[in-house]
């Protein structure tokens, strides 16, 4: 039997419903021997029964509390209400013998939910009815006062298990249907999650590649022998960059901002590239590894881009730690400042959005799509003669998880960064 969440959902309510009818029925047990103590009193043997009944239909209850019935369970429990409808009706009184209040016809129709719904499927339709066949047939063996009323007892027990070998072929077929559709929406996201992933490390690599190797190769030409060692260093950096992220050394593990942001600018000032740094006052907010990276090195290619395009030696750059706007509740589990936002300037030639070529995937992949990939934000503003601001926002919100309050300044910087061809 499927053991989807839809089925499993199902069988657990099952087994509540079960365990209320047995006590249900324990109870009406003894209150009928409570009312009729004269007649059980009369013989040690006619208590005995619903004493053992009573056992019984506990142990069930615990079993089924516990979460360990089995479709073996189910069958042995109907036959052993199976034997009491056939060899018990000595031990009902006699005013309630023949009629449908009788302990053992209570007792009886509040087992039928274990045996039917549990039982195997090629068993539950037999022994949905076998109860009911064999109340008939011990009551025929006794003495029979009211043959009527023996019918209706009959028809009773008939009717509680054709209602429960109805509910459960549909209520089976239903989640059986419901697991199958799960199941196929699970495969296809996973599916989906694999093609998303490959798409990424695609992305990543793309990107180690334009920040490594091309940045690197466009250094070597444009370098005399003089520099040939800053070349070797440059190129020996590169290369432990890439082994760092082909072997996995990223993981999402918490991490501070600072020691990455002063890392990428360690190896720009190594470059030759002038950087004033400025860090915000307060205590850093720990983030994923992953987003830690992410923002270090697309600082370090908007640096890059800097040193060979702004037609200057000097850059700002620029993190704060920002607590929540005014109006803003945090969530429960956040427990300080959870936004960075890193802001890289120069004063140099900067250059008109309008006419950058769409072949230019620096700011696209390794600053834009990069910081987009860890849930942050990317923008860029940039005149002739007037420099360039890039500024790097993580999250895109005031809080994780909640939709951003956007200011006029940072509405004045998504426009500039929407008005990007990249």
């Amino acid at each position: 039997m499927p053991a989807g969440p839809a089925m499993a959902t199902l069988r657990s309510v099952v087994a509540y419903l079960a365990v209320m009818l047995r006590c249900s029925g324990m109870v009406y047990t003894v209150v009928q021997v409570l009312t009729w103590q004269s007649f059980f009193a009369a013989a040690w043997w006619r208590l005995a029964v619903p004493v053992m009944a009573a056992a019984w239909a506990a142990t069930i209850a615990v079993v089924l509390r516990k979460g360990w019935a089995s479709p073996l369970l189910a069958c042995v429990d109907s036959a052993v209400y199976v034997g009491l409808a056939l060899g018990a009706q000595m031990c009902v009184p006699p005013g309630v013998r023949d009629g449908g209040f009788s302990w053992l016809v209570i007792s009886m129709s509040g087992q039928l939910i274990f045996s039917v719904w549990y039982a195997p499927r090629a068993l539950f339709a037999p022994l949905a009815f076998a109860p009911s066949v064999a109340y008939w047939a011990g009551a025929m063996t006794q003495p029979v006062t009211d043959r009527p009323t023996l019918v209706e007892a009959t028809i009773l027990l008939a009717l509680v298990g054709g209602i429960h070998a109805y509910g459960r072929r549909q209520f089976y077929a239903r989640a059986t249907e419901a697991d199958a559709a799960l199941e196929t929406a699970d495969r296809a996201a996973s599916e989906q999650y694999a093609i998303l992933s490959r798409a990424i490390e695609r992305r990543e690599h793309e990107r180690l590649l334009h920040d490594t190797v091309l940045n690197t190769l466009t250094a070597v030409t444009r370098v005399g022998d003089d520099n040939a060692a800053d070349v070797v260093n440059r190129c020996r950096q590169d290369v432990a960059l890439i082994e760092t992220t082909l072997s996995g050394g990223i993981i999402d593990r918490p991490a501070d901002l600072r020691p990455e942001i002063q890392a990428a600018v360690a190896v720009m000032r190594s470059r030759g590239l002038s950087i004033h740094v400025e860090i915000g006052d307060g205590e850093a907010p720990k983030v994923p590894a992953r987003v830690a990276t992410a923002l270090s090195n697309a600082m370090r290619e908007a640096l890059s881009n800097v040193s060979a395009h702004a037609g200057t030696g000097e850059a700002w750059v620029e993190v704060r730690f920002l607590t929540p706007r005014e109006g803003m509740t945090p969530p429960e589990d956040a427990d300080g400042p959870s936004r960075l936002e890193v802001t890289i300037r120069d004063e140099g030639a900067g250059f008109d959005p309008a006419h950058v070529s769409g072949s230019r995937l620096g700011l696209k992949r390794s600053v834009k799509e990069r910081v987009a990939d860890c849930g942050g934000r990317a923008s860029i503003w940039s005149k002739p003669g007037q420099g360039t601001v890039v500024r790097l926002s993580w999250p895109a919100s005031g809080w994780p998880g909640e939709p951003g309050r956007v200011g006029r300044d940072e509405a004045d910087s998504m426009l500039a960064r929407e008005s990007l061809p990249w």
